[in-house]
């Protein structure tokens, strides 16, 4: 049987209702976040598609000023993808760090099911680890976050990262094939 003051039981009933509040609050807002990473990523990519199908469209036509405009247009699209992936992205991490550090507060990570060692900490856990840097500099922390590796939005940035590559490339050969065709 667990110690009192860290039996899950007696532990829940002594929450302060209002925390808790606050805690389920954070943990919405974390769905809600990361929901809209994923409709974002949607969005963007299949327009991103829809850009690139025009550009291999329009290339029949040799109008290099279509051409120019189309990848100018993908290009724009995914930097704007890319701002609002970092946005985002840096919300996320903050209300991860304020769920985390309720989470401490409330005593989550030090009250563990009989008989384990699992704590009551809920989705998107941090190790107790993490929590001591947060504490530190918590502006660091989320800086440090933004790309890091094992994270589906280090491949999110990556993806947007090559497509503006690559409209970069397609609206070099479009001005290079325009100057050469013109002398």
């Amino acid at each position: 049987m667990s110690e009192p003051d860290t039996d899950p039981n007696v532990w829940m009933e002594n929450l302060n209702p209002a925390k808790v509040q606050i805690w389920r609050e954070a943990m919405a807002h974390l769905r809600h976040l990361s929901d809209d990473v994923l409709n974002g990523m949607k969005f963007f990519l299949t327009m991103n598609g829809f850009v690139i199908i025009l550009f291999i469209t329009f290339m029949v036509l040799h109008s290099a000023l279509v051409l120019f405009l189309i990848a100018a247009l993908g290009l724009s699209l995914t930097m704007v993808a890319r701002y609002i992936l970092k946005r985002n992205r840096v919300y996320y991490l903050q209300m991860l760090m304020k769920k985390t550090l309720l989470e401490k507060e409330l005593g989550f990570y030090d009250v563990k099911f009989s008989g384990t060692q699992v704590d009551l900490v809920l989705p998107w856990r941090l190790t107790p680890e993490t929590v001591t840097v947060i504490k530190e500099d918590p502006e660091k922390w989320v800086t440090a976050q933004i790309r890091s590796p094992g994270t589906i939005a280090r491949w999110l940035f990556l993806i947007y990262e090559v497509l503006m590559g690559v409209y970069v490339l397609l609206l070099i050969s479009v001005v290079i094939s325009w100057i050469s065709g013109s002398r």
